[in-house]
């Protein structure tokens, strides 16, 4: 049994998130849990094609160190049965487009087909853009970003986040979601991806609190009075990313990835449909834009050319006591120094919970 090493992973969520972790953390061998996850899914009748994909979206979220985001999730995933629903239908293609209703599917296997999709149109028009509608949710869109990236592509990936989360300036009451963007850039050497949610914080994190027991960051949640709390149950809303700017980043992504592919935008009337935990999780829309550099200013040159900016403003002057950080980077370098270790600290119930699926 080992302590969670918290240098690693503090820049990526608040510290009190996981305190109870410190003295039930134990370390786990990466092959053992891709083992058990690949077991897990092949139980559950997902394809050997997709299951690698699959355990990225959440094995690669906790490497990274976004546990919100991670493997607390990976059983709710398993719980859920989709044997009963219709084939998700494509409504439309075109040299550049890709549009598909996924029918309540899963993101995690939709998604990865609305990549492929992108990437074979960006292959002919330069850009491939997919969008998708009534899907279950991907988990993470840097890892559909990642995805593309890791095949020479540059790629933005959004979608709205399951109902509403964030409260306007100025106000507390939940409006649209909480968003998240990714993107990710091919470099010489890993490509940098960057995922953050539109909102000040997850919502994520909220229920990764109440999972275990822990308090909420300080000055970013609202209860239903407009107060700020602590408390994951009496969490109402979370403030927006950079106030305005982040819910102007948030709105357009909640007519992206709502109205403009047909679906209802995930405004709720708290006033007459109850609060935040009362909402309806809504089945959700996504948009994967991929471009393809060979086309546009040659892939080796495009590659050379980001690794030497990402190099330049790391030789920048950095203010006192700090260091540059470019986001992505230190999430990306975790993952790696994991990944080469075959190791990672995970809670005992958690890591208990895995093995019994």
């Amino acid at each position: 049994m080992g302590k969670l090493n918290r240098t690693a992973v503090q820049f990526n969520f608040d510290r009190r998130m996981v305190s109870m972790w410190d003295n039930e953390c134990m370390k786990i061998s990466i092959s053992t849990l891709k083992e058990v996850m690949t077991n897990a899914l092949r139980a559950k009748e997902y394809s050997d094609a997709d299951i690698p994909f699959i355990i990225d979206m959440f094995l690669g979220g906790e490497l990274r160190g976004h546990v919100s985001h991670g493997l607390a999730s990976f059983s709710g995933f398993i719980a859920q049965d989709f044997s009963g629903l219709s084939a998700p239908e494509v409504l439309a293609e075109t040299q550049a487009v890709f549009i598909i209703d996924a029918k309540s599917h899963s993101g995690n296997i939709v998604g990865k087909r609305a990549a492929d999709e992108a990437i074979t149109r960006a292959k002919k028009a330069i850009v491939g853009t997919a969008l998708v509608k009534n899907m279950d949710s991907w988990l993470r869109p840097g890892a559909i970003a990642e995805y593309i990236a890791r095949q020479g592509y540059f790629a933005i990936v959004m979608n709205d986040g399951g109902g509403s989360g964030v409260a306007p300036p100025g106000g507390y009451d939940p409006v649209v979601s909480t968003n998240p963007i990714a993107y990710a850039i091919p470099t010489e050497k890993e490509p940098l991806v960057v995922d953050l949610a539109t909102a000040k914080r997850a919502w994520g994190q909220v229920r990764l609190a109440n999972k275990y027991g822990t308090e909420l960051p300080e000055d970013t949640y609202y209860d239903t009075s407009g107060q700020i709390t602590r408390d994951p149950k009496l969490a109402h809303s979370v403030m927006p990313m950079g106030d305005y700017k982040g819910f102007a980043l948030a709105l357009m992504i909640e007519i992206l990835c709502g109205s403009l592919v047909g679906m209802e935008n995930m405004f709720v009337d708290t006033k007459g449909n109850g609060s935040q935990f009362g909402r309806k999780m809504m089945e959700r829309g996504g948009i994967i834009l991929v471009i393809d550099p060979r086309q546009t200013s040659g892939n080796i040159n495009f590659k050379q050319a980001n690794t030497t900016l990402l190099e330049r403003i790391h030789a920048t002057n950095a203010l006192f006591g700090e260091t540059i950080r470019i986001p992505g980077e230190k999430a990306g370098e975790l993952a790696k120094q994991r990944t080469d270790a075959n190791e990672i600290d995970i809670p005992r119930e958690l890591w208990e919970e895995i093995k019994n699926l």
